[in-house]
């Protein structure tokens, strides 16, 4: 083989090789990246009380997916504020194939409309339902009534931020409201094994300071 020959051979071997080193450090720093979001994504919806396994990176892209539309989009606005994350997409969750969605979707938007005309309130700093907060459940649990029994309903306490506040003790205040309404659905006919009492504490407020009234509120939830 003539020196140019093997001199342009050389060439082309070096630019391979060049690319295939570059291809493969951005591999290696791609990989580092999505570990490193992954494991801080993770920690951060740990904190927020979220399902942590509901998260997948593509580079700094993440992605949502989980049966709960509720959890999805808290779950978004809180990986939008991780640092490195550059954009959120709420994937189509598994249920969407369900032949019980849409019936499940349509009960719940009347659950949520019903709870948006009479919501369910307690007497102040308890778990004692008022009048009103009985009212609320009563409506309700006439809905769930027309639910196939093997369908489940998380029942969702939240309480407002109060400075000065225990976060444990918040938690507690909003798992007996909770279970308060579990038990009164109970009592109006919906099956115990339906029923899924759950405290959030503070955790997960809709406004912006989380202490108005809007964040004291008890959501139920079709699963």
């Amino acid at each position: 083989m003539s020196a140019p020959r093997r001199f342009a051979v050389l060439a082309v071997l070096a630019v391979v090789v060049s690319g295939v080193l570059a291809l493969l450090a951005v591999l290696v720093e791609r990989d580092d990246i999505e570990s490193d979001l992954t494991t801080r994504a993770r920690d951060a919806l740990e904190q927020a009380h979220l399902p942590t396994d509901v998260v997948t990176f593509s580079g700094r892209d993440a992605t949502v997916r989980t049966d709960s539309l509720q959890d999805a989009l808290f779950a978004k606005a809180m990986l939008e504020g991780v640092e490195g994350v550059r954009s959120v997409e709420i994937a189509e969750p598994a249920s969407a194939r369900d032949p019980d969605a849409s019936r499940k979707v349509g009960l719940q938007r009347e659950i949520d409309r019903a709870l948006a005309e009479t919501p369910i309130t307690f007497a102040a700093d308890s778990a004692n339902l008022d009048a009103d907060g009985r009212k609320a459940v009563e409506n309700v649990a006439e809905l769930l009534e027309t639910a196939p029994t093997d369908w489940r309903f998380e029942i969702a306490g939240h309480v407002a931020r109060v400075s000065g506040a225990e976060p444990e003790s918040a938690r507690e205040l909003s798992h007996e409201r909770a279970e308060a309404v579990a038990e009164e659905l109970v009592d109006s006919g919906v099956s115990p094994g339906q029923v899924d009492p759950v405290g959030y504490g503070a955790t997960r407020p809709l406004s912006d300071s989380g202490t108005s009234s809007i964040d004291r509120r008890v959501e139920i939830t079709v699963r």
